[in-house]
């Protein structure tokens, strides 16, 4: 039976923060199988993504008293802010994992209040976190994948929190099936495919997320071939975001901690080239872009400049990756 009372402190506590959200029944996801069996199939996935579909599909692994899941949506886009073109937008403010985790543990403490248990998620799990979102009705999936949210289009990071409080009624597998066919009809986009079109790399069309300028500008290593997919981004990527017409007129985030640190908005490639420890810790620790280590940064620079003889002479590091990079690319400017 669902705790009524909980319920309702909840959506006006989440109201109040000015957020969508939403609610399902913690189940397993087993309408989902077959798409990310046919992923591993084809080999499409990612060197982030879980080889083991159960993983992925399986919310018990992670808290095997659920009852339900809320899924909340933290907008991020900034009105007036000048982001730097060569780092995705989200990796600009504070990072995501602590803003969102704040939200979710103040939505935990009414939980825990009415004696209840929860745990909370923002990228520590193999679920899948914007399917579990359309599923709460935080928003609808787009033909980039991405989830969009009514006011504040696909500029929203997800968290969920799974817990032992009975929060909503479930439903038969034919509705979750009817959900996840739906995916597929795209009816939101209407005709719009823009964003097939404007991809550089053209990954949508085929869903094959292993070409996507963001996956590869976080992979630990890059053929040649891959290197010359990077756009001359140096993080991530938001051209199928920024050319949506689902983007145009949104809202923009109220959330100051996402403001862009004054440090990124005008970096150079020679500072980042050149930068130590002491500035990686001092200012990239502060954004999302810091987990793949200052090695990847510098890397993707390299890249970015793979044209530029005079920059690449300049390169003499200790780490023979980075060297390796440089010697391919002046390699062929000297042929």
């Amino acid at each position: 039976m669902i705790d009524v009372m909980l319920r309702d402190e909840l959506i006006d506590y989440m109201g109040s923060l000015d957020i969508p959200y939403g609610f399902i029944e913690c189940r397993k996801f087993l309408e989902l199988k077959p798409y990310f069996d046919l992923k591993v199939h084809n080999d499409y996935l990612t060197e982030f993504e879980d080889f083991d579909v159960e993983n992925r599909i399986n919310p018990f692994l992670y808290y095997e008293d659920g009852k339900s899941i809320i899924s909340i949506g933290v907008p991020y886009l900034r009105k007036d802010e000048m982001y730097n073109d060569m780092f995705s937008k989200y990796t600009q403010g504070e990072d995501y994992h602590k803003v969102v985790s704040f939200y979710l543990h103040s939505i935990g403490d009414i939980i825990k209040k009415h004696g209840y248990d929860y745990k909370i998620f923002c990228d520590t799990n193999k679920l899948p976190e914007r399917y579990i979102a359309y599923l709460c009705g935080v928003g609808h999936i787009g033909r980039n994948s991405l989830l969009y949210t009514e006011r504040y289009g696909s500029y929203v990071f997800l968290g969920e929190i799974i817990t032992n409080a009975p929060l909503c009624d479930g439903k038969p597998f034919e509705y979750y099936e009817e959900k996840f066919n739906y995916i597929s009809e795209f009816k939101e986009c209407g005709i719009c495919k823009r964003c097939l079109y404007k991809c550089p790399n053209k990954v949508l069309f085929e869903k094959n997320f292993k070409t996507c300028i963001s996956n590869l500008t976080q992979q630990k290593k890059l053929s040649k071939e891959e290197c010359n997919n990077l756009n001359s981004m140096i993080f991530g990527c938001d051209v199928c975001q920024d050319n949506c017409p689902k983007n145009k007129n949104i809202e923009y985030s109220h959330e100051e901690m996402f403001n862009v640190k004054g440090f990124i908005k005008n970096i150079s490639d020679d500072e980042i080239l050149s930068m130590d420890n002491k500035f990686f810790f001092e200012n990239f620790k502060q954004v999302a872009c810091s987990w793949r280590g200052k090695k990847t940064l510098i890397r993707n620079v390299i890249i970015k400049n793979k044209n530029n003889k005079e920059f690449l002479k300049r390169i003499n590091s200790s780490s023979e990756e980075l060297n390796h990079y440089r010697d391919l690319f002046l390699s062929d400017i000297e042929e």
